[in-house]
């Protein structure tokens, strides 16, 4: 049996982790922590070989207890499963030392293959996910900035001159989720005006 530890502050989510992984898979919940610091406190206790931990954590962050558990328990395997699908997060959560990465809206059956792959020493994500990261860690403006690839197609066609209404027809979102974007690009930029993000987009070579 593979010994599981689960980190999530909802009680019923982890009912719900707990009753899937044990009646699918050759799994054995050993414990549970509603944040990170309870559960920096159990799993070097109870070591198990894997801890199952969701992101958005109050106090410690996901992605912060996973630093630590490197640390402190370098033995586990962590598997983060999580409602966050951006690539940043995906990315951020294997460099702090994380094997595997399901979000919440997977099926029921990737938990259980995230939790066995890792147990065998590979790295798990859903194909979807994989795809998306690799795309931007291809893109030198993108990391270069920590955009998310939807940030910098907003960011170039605002530097094309395009209104949100002609932005958000042609991405298929609504123009909030456009000005949402434009307001993350511009703050991760340190830009102000959409004169300062058309100047960054020139330098960059990023219009046609």
């Amino acid at each position: 049996m593979i010994r599981v530890f689960l980190v999530d502050d909802h009680p019923v989510v982890r009912a719900g982790i707990r009753f899937l992984l044990e009646a699918k898979g050759p799994v054995q919940v050993v414990g549970e922590a509603e944040s990170g610091e309870e559960a920096l406190e159990k799993i070097p206790l109870l070591k198990p070989e894997v801890a199952v931990l969701d992101l958005s954590l109050p106090g410690m962050s996901g992605i912060e207890t996973a630093k630590t558990l490197r640390t402190r328990a370098p033995e586990v395997r962590l598997v983060a499963l999580s409602m966050h699908e951006d690539p940043e997060y995906v990315q951020s959560f294997f460099e702090a030392g994380g094997q595997g990465y399901v979000p919440k809206s997977a099926v029921e059956a990737e938990l259980v293959d995230a939790v066995l792959a890792v147990v065998r020493g590979e790295y798990y994500a859903p194909a979807r996910l994989l795809s998306r990261v690799a795309r931007e860690m291809a893109n030198p403006h993108a990391r270069e900035a920590k955009l998310t690839e939807r940030e910098l197609e907003v960011v170039r066609q605002i530097a094309e001159g395009k209104t949100y209404k002609e932005i958000a027809e042609h991405l298929g979102i609504s123009e909030k989720t456009v000005a949402t974007y434009r307001e993350r690009a511009a703050e991760k930029l340190g830009l102000k005006t959409r004169a300062e993000l058309v100047r960054w987009a020139l330098e960059r070579g990023l219009l046609g």
